[in-house]
Formats: C-alpha cells, sequence, structure tokens
C-alpha cells in the first residue's frame, strides 16, 4: 500500500510538495524496506502511536519545518495526478480550516467519503457518500486525507491522542468549527482508498475480521465525542443510545461466541464514560 501511494504522489502535477512518511513502529524488514525507497522525510516511531499519534509526529515535524500547508493522507490511498491544485485553492481561502477531496473506494466508483455530519442530539457522526450531499454544511472530515494551513493547526491543536484511533478526525473537525472556522469538500479533487486496509485483517478468525481492540476503541470514543461534542442538554439522550448500542454488540457478539469483543465493548463503554477527557 505505501509504495502504491509514493507512486502515486510522484506523479502530481502540483510540484511544490515535500512528503514526510511517518513509521509506526513497524517490524524491522518493512523498516528497511522504507528506507530504500527515495523518499523526502522519513520518520520512524519506536512504537505504534496510533492514528493520533503517528500524524501528530507529521504535522509536529511540518510546523517545526515552516510548511505553509498540512495534508494527512493514508498510506492506503492512491491520489489522481491532478488532485492537489484545487485543494490549495480552497484551503488559502481565508476561513477554511480544511479540505477534502472526494474519495473513491479503490478501483470503483463507489463513493467513500465526501465529509460528514454530527447527529449533536445523539453524538453520532454519519460519514456522506452520495454526490451534492456535501453542498449543505459539513460537520467534519476524515482523517483519511485533509489539509489545512499551519495557521489552523496552530490555533485549533493536533489530533486528540487521547483517542488513538477512530473518532479522532470528528474531533479535530468539530474544535475547528468551534472556533468558526469553515470545512469544505473539493469534488474536482480525486483519491481512492482501500477501505479499512489498516483495520481489517485479510484473515477471519473466531473474532472476525476486525479485531477486539478496535471494538473497544469504537465504544470508547463514540462516547469520548458524546462527553466533548454533545450539549449538555442532550447528553442524556446520547448516553440511553449508545448504552442500547452497546447492548446490541452484546447480544450478536454471545449469539456468535466472540466472547473477547464482548468484554472489550463494555470495557470501552467504562472507559469512554470514565476516563479522562475533558
Amino acid at each position: 500500500y505505501t509504495q502504491a501511494c509514493l507512486e502515486s504522489l510522484s506523479k502530481l502535477s502540483y510540484q511544490n510538495v515535500e512528503v514526510v512518511l511517518v513509521d509506526n513502529g513497524s517490524n524491522s524488514s518493512d523498516v528497511e524496506a522504507l528506507k530504500e525507497m527515495d523518499l523526502d522525510h522519513l520518520i520512524l516511531n519506536e512504537q505504534n502511536l496510533g492514528f493520533t499519534g503517528g500524524n501528530n509526529v507529521g504535522i509536529k515535524y511540518a510546523l517545526d519545518n515552516s510548511f505553509e500547508l498540512i495534508m494527512l493522507l493514508n498510506n492506503d490511498t492512491e491520489v489522481s495526478p491532478d488532485f492537489l491544485q484545487p485543494l490549495v485553492e480552497e484551503a488559502i481561502k481565508t476561513n477554511v480550516a480544511a479540505v477534502q477531496p472526494k474519495i473513491y473506494q479503490m478501483h470503483t466508483n463507489r463513493i467513500w467519503s465526501l465529509g460528514g455530519t454530527f447527529n449533536r442530539v445523539l453524538g453520532k457522526p454519519l460519514t456522506l457518500k452520495v454526490d451534492n450531499s456535501f453542498e449543505n454544511a459539513i460537520d467534519w472530515l476524515t482523517g483519511c486525507c485533509f489539509m489545512a494551513k499551519r495557521s489552523v493547526f496552530e490555533s485549533v491543536g493536533l489530533l486528540d491522542d487521547r483517542f488513538f484511533a477512530l473518532c479522532e478526525d470528528v474531533d479535530w473537525s468539530l474544535r475547528a468549527k468551534k472556533l468558526d472556522y469553515e470545512l469544505r469538500i473539493v469534488p474536482n479533487s480525486i483519491i481512492y482508498h482501500h477501505e479499512s486496509a489498516s483495520d481489517r485483517s485479510r484473515t477471519k478468525t473466531k473474532e472476525g475480521f476486525r479485531s477486539p481492540f478496535r471494538q473497544y476503541l469504537n465504544v470508547r470514543n463514540h462516547l469520548f465525542l458524546v462527553r466533548k461534542h454533545v450539549p449538555r442538554r442532550f447528553k442524556l439522550i446520547a448516553y440511553v443510545y449508545y448504552t442500547f448500542r452497546a447492548a446490541v454488540f452484546s447480544i450478536y457478539y454471545l449469539t456468535r461466541g466472540r466472547f473477547k469483543k464482548l468484554k472489550m465493548t463494555w470495557k470501552g463503554y467504562w472507559d469512554g464514560l470514565n476516563s479522562s477527557i475533558k
């Protein structure tokens, strides 16, 4: 995935670009393979810092080296040669916090993401996947690929490391909107994404294709969103909704004998309500 992503970036028509590749604690053989690639910048983390920590290392590097525009880009993506210019033109506008391309599922004409909305009653993020649906207000952009000015990161801050992975992009976007920034989709900028390449196993285990830890993050981090971004008057409704959701997960995992996921569902529920997040 990483090599294909880098090859697509090498064909960009927009040339004023430096690629910062952050390796998030891979094994030594993978690291050696990365070192053999022709890279602008390679940063090697000694351990897996999660989606948040890995990206934050790259963002900090870009800020420290005075990059004016900073883009997050998953390594399981491939970009169109002309995708960058429209993003740059939109991102530099005064009140824009961040911009996102139209993201298709790899090798298909099915849209994977056009940004998303956030239900402030339930605390539930929803991904938009239909053309023109993004013309209404966008509440969040996917961390799979978005671009923001350095001044925006300096105002909004980095990704919240407490999320580790999942929902951190929703949180960052909502924090930007609270500062009265706009989020925009740029539909004539197109990239492609291998859906769930980073959190879905290629082989099915007793617990399914996704790990119990991923289920833990899913449950916990949605509750983090409730605590951080749902108005006080709606919080009880949101808590009831996510309690019901955890119960539904539990029934499903019991019937399938996925007891590790059952345990991690309720661990995520407990930590989502009790871990420090304010």
